[in-house]
Order: C-alpha cells, then structure tokens, then sequence
C-alpha cells in the first residue's frame, strides 16, 4: 500500500456498532477488499500488460495529414488512403493506431524480437500501424502507401533497411525484407522509366521448376483426450461428542435456564441426549473405519498422482511431436506452392510490368504477390487451427492430426506450440526462395531496373521543398498495415557463441544485445534447456527471464559478456537478480 495515498481514522465509541457482542465485534473489523490477477501462463499475462496500449489518433479520411506518436513516430497518411474490406471507402473520421517499441521492454510486451529467418537484426525501431472506422478494420487502398519517419535523433545509418512482421507459430513475428531502404527525406523523387513491352513478354515466359511436395505426416488417428488427474479421497471429518448442557438448554423451556428446568423437561434432554451419545458411539466407531480407508486412499492417490505426472509428460511429448512435424510439412508445403503461385505471379506482373509500383522494385512485387496467393492456399489447405479460419470444405490438418477437443480445451495448448516450434531452423523458408527466385532470373531483371531509376534519380537534383522537408529520422513509404522495423543485418566476422539456462519450469528467455541493439529469443532444446544461438562472442548482453508460479508472475535477469562458445548458468533463482 502506498503511504502518501493511504489514510487512518480511530473512532473509538463515537461510531460504535452497539452495546451488544455482534455490535462490539463489528466495531473492531476492518473490511478490506483485496483483488488478486492471476495468470495461467506468459501470454495470458503479456495480454494484460499489453492491453489498450494502442496510441488512437483520429485523422480525417478526405485529406492528407500529418500525426505524430508520443515517441516521435511521424506518419503522413494521403487523402482516401483507407478502404474497408470490401473495397467501400469511410467516410469522416477514421481512428489511426499506433503502437511503438524502441526499447527492450516494448519487445517484450509485444513478442517482438530481432530475427529474419535466423539472422540477426540490429534495429532502429519498430512501429505497429494499423486503422479503423466505426470499429471496422480498415485497409490501405489499391496504390495508396504511408510516409512513416522513425526517430533516429540525428544518427542516420544508411544501411537501415524497412522489414515487414510475418507472424511466425509461437505468435512472435519473424522480419521480412521489405526491399527498401531509408531515406532522409519525406517525399521521395519518383523517377519513371518507360519499358519496352518486351520486358512483360520474358517475365511471363520464365520457368519456375515445382518445388517437389511433401508427404503428410503419418500419425494413427488424433490425440488422445488429455490425462485427467483422479480426485482427491475425501477426508471424514470426526464426530462430534455431545454435550450435556447442550441438551439441557435445548429443553430448557422458555427461559433457557438450566436450573428452572422442570421433571418433565429433563427428562426429554435426558433422553435426546442418550440417543446422541448413542449416535457418536455408532459414528466413532465408523469414523475409525472411514479413517483406515482414507489413509489407503490416500496412499493410492499419491501413486495417481505419479502416474498422472509421468502420462502428462508422455501426452504432452506426443502433442509437441504431432505439432512439430505439423509445422515442418508446413514449411515444404508452403515451398511447394510458393513454387506454384510464382508460377502464376510471374504472368501476372508481366501484365502489369509498365506500372510503377510493378518494375520499381519488381523482386519484392512479386515475392510479396506470391507470398499472399501461398498464403490464401495454405488456409484453403486447412493449414490453421485457428477457430476463425478453419475451413469446413476441406477440414484442417491441424483436426485430423491434434483434434478440435485438444485444441480448444486444452490450457497450455498455445504453450505446447511454442515448445514445438523452438527447436526448428528459421533460416530455410527464406533462403530457399531466394534461390529460387535468383535461379529463375527475376533477381537479375529486377536489379536492372532499379539500377536504371538510380542512374536517373542520380541525374535529377532535389528540389528546395524535398530538402526542407529533411528530418532527423528514417524515412521509408510503407504500403502494408501492421508491424514494420526499422532495420540492418548483423554482420560481424567475430566467433559466434550459444547461451545455455538451465531452468527446469516453464520459462520465456530473451538475450538482450545492448551493444547492437537486438534482442534474441530462447527456444528450450531437447535436453530441456533454454538455448540462445548465434550470439558474437565478447558481447555485452542482459539475459532476462519471466515465468508463471502460481498464477504469480516472477521476473529475473543478469548482465554478462559472452567469452566461449557456450554459457552455462544454473536454475533461475541463485543465478538470476530475481524482482
């Protein structure tokens, strides 16, 4: 409680209840009202934390403006730049959120680490931008793109480079390229090239090899339902000895008074006694009986309960298992039609390679059209197992490998996913499709073009209005909603280095890289043990740590500098600060 907001009165009898014992008992109470959060997990509490932390900032849908965020994001948002879902624009006030993260503990609060596809990231920033209109989502309209300016307090790193969140299964993101880099100046100048048609003629004749299609995974049936731990034996309670005076005030007529009793009103307690005296020799002597079997009861219990913990264990190991192998056929399964919808991309920007927005960058136009369609085939798949995107025609691989049962009732399910997903490389998906992208010649023809409009803009001089236009942060034109980063890979030829936690609970870990400003996660191995990998040897790094006891969130960490290959500490609480 805190002092300077907690005060103190003494009414001694002036408010007194009343003379009598009820009273006197109420005059001596203090009521006080206490109300306890509890968690079942990290989520469950990072949710909390991170509730109605949204900056709203209301614009107006017909003009252009200009809004800045309490951390100094600055966004310039065109007139009628939002459209609903279905194409249909606002009309009047659109509410733009904003969410920022500079800082380790925004990354936190967020789930938000410094990772494209197992390289690490140095980052400038991260920015969530989202908007609605009459609590309806809204979308950025076809062409239509933000200026989002992310502080940099006059520090411009001209490696920085603009990353898209791809959320990834432990409901964190991983950071896509998004093909740009950050400029100094709000209003870019567009130079515009005039391609020879030709050009759409030998995108569309490129020829993607199919990637080949994995195999389902091979489990008999679905999960088995969840263990569930047998009830405790319940505990006889001991009867109670009757008491004689008891009985004589029972029978005691009006007055309650023992000594006023007459013959026959003493003769009824008499009785009513003897018959409870009779009553707790039955039940003492079945007490005894009750007694002995809650003992062997109870000793079975406590064997169920073993048992319990070691099927648990198994169940769990089996869910990990399923959910593992769910996401690796993910992964060659979204390769397979990736390979498959470039296919289709290719002849579709082919059609459209005279726009801007197509031959200006036309590797992540395609990657990012590809992306989509892949997208939309994998729900089509069934590849999700979230309620509102299960697809009924065609089921979901997620029900006929876990279950709907597992899935919905199941506590820790979205903990069991996490797990699952830890030990498995991220550095594939991506690789794999830059290569496939290179071998096909895209990437080729794509550096071309933008080497074109650099000669161009190289030849064109800014005008005084772009330099005012000059601020002290990074500048990127942004066409999608949602988290962007704001940053560069980490290359540095120094010996690279695994930090190993030994913590035997449930834990979420993050290495916190102070020197290059990156933030790792933890992912638990087989052996049971918290793994950060990668890590530049020498680096100064905070490891922290947060768990669920109890409902109870704890929160630890510890500085260190990494000087070998691998780290060891021992379990959290003699190795760690705890607060």
């Amino acid at each position: 409680m805190i002092a300077d907001k907690t005060s103190v009165q003494n009414w001694g009898e002036r408010k007194a209840a009343g003379p009598t014992e009820l009273g006197r008992q109420k005059s001596r109470r203090v009521d006080v009202a206490v109300n306890a959060f509890f968690f079942n997990d990290f989520d469950a509490l990072r949710d909390r934390l991170s509730a109605n932390t949204e900056q709203v900032l209301k614009i107006q849908s017909a003009q252009e403006q200009r809004v800045t965020a309490a951390q100094g994001t600055l966004v310039i948002i065109p007139a009628n730049a939002f459209v609903f879902e279905d194409g249909t624009a606002p009309s009047g006030e659109v509410d733009l959120l904003v969410q920022e993260a500079y800082d380790p503990s925004d990354f936190v609060l967020h789930n938000l680490t410094t990772m494209s596809d197992g390289r690490i990231l140095q980052t400038g920033g991260m920015v969530s931008i989202t908007a609605q209109s009459g609590g309806r989502e809204l979308k950025l309209a076809e062409g239509a793109a933000l200026t989002v300016s992310i502080p940099n307090g006059g520090n411009f790193d001209p490696s920085m480079e603009l990353f898209d969140a791809q959320p990834i299964a432990n409901g964190g993101v991983d950071w896509k390229p998004a093909g740009q880099k950050f400029r100094k100046t709000l209003r870019p100048s567009r130079v515009e090239l005039s391609i020879n048609p030709e050009l759409g003629k030998r995108i569309a004749a490129l020829k993607v090899p199919e990637y080949p299609k994995p195999a389902l995974p091979a489990f008999v049936g679905k999960m088995p339902p969840e263990p569930k731990m047998s009830a405790a034996p319940y505990k006889p309670r001991p009867p109670k000895k009757p008491e004689w005076n008891n009985a004589q005030r029972m029978f005691g007529g009006g007055s309650g008074e023992m000594t006023r009793m007459s013959r026959k009103e003493l003769k009824k307690a008499q009785k009513y006694f003897n018959q409870q005296l009779e009553n707790y020799e039955r039940d003492s002597a079945k007490y005894v009986q009750l007694a002995e079997r809650y003992q062997r009861n109870l000793a079975g219990h406590e064997k169920a309960k073993l048992r319990y913990a070691q099927d648990l264990r198994t169940w769990e190991n089996e869910l990990q298992a399923r959910l593992r192998a769910i996401f690796l056929y993910e992964r060659e399964m979204r390769l397979h039609l990736f390979s498959k919808s470039l296919a289709k991309t290719l002849k579709m920007k082919a059609k459209t390679i005279q726009e801007y927005e197509t031959y200006s960058n036309l590797y992540w136009a395609v990657d990012d059209a590809a992306d989509t369609q892949t997208q939309l085939m994998m729900m089509g798949a069934g590849f999700s197992d979230d309620k509102g995107k299960r697809i009924k025609e065609t089921g979901s691989l997620y029900e006929s490998i876990i279950g709907t049962k597992v899935m919905d009732t199941y506590k820790d399910y979205q903990h069991a996913r996490a797990l699952a997903y830890g030990p498995i490389s991220r550095d594939t998906t991506h690789r794999v499709i830059t290569r496939m992208l290179s071998a096909i010649g895209l990437k080729d023809i794509s550096d071309s073009l933008q080497n074109e409009i650099k000669e161009r803009t190289l030849l064109t001089s800014k005008s005084t209005e772009q330099l005012d236009y000059a601020l002290k942060g990074y500048v990127a034109t942004v066409s999608k909603l949602g988290w962007i980063n704001c940053d560069r890979f980490y290359n540095d030829p120094a010996e690279k280095m695994q930090v190993l936690i030994n913590e035997a609970e449930d834990a979420t870990l993050y290495a916190v890289c102070k020197d290059m400003n990156a933030m790792l996660p933890f992912h638990r191995n087989s052996e049971g043990t918290y793994a950060a990998n990668g890590l530049p040897k020498g680096k100064n790094i905070t490891v922290i740590a947060i768990k669920i006891k109890d409902g109870m969130p704890q929160f630890a960490q510890r500085d260190m500098v990494g000087g070998g290959y691998i780290v060891q500490y021992g379990s959290l609480p003699p190795g760690f600060e705890r607060r």
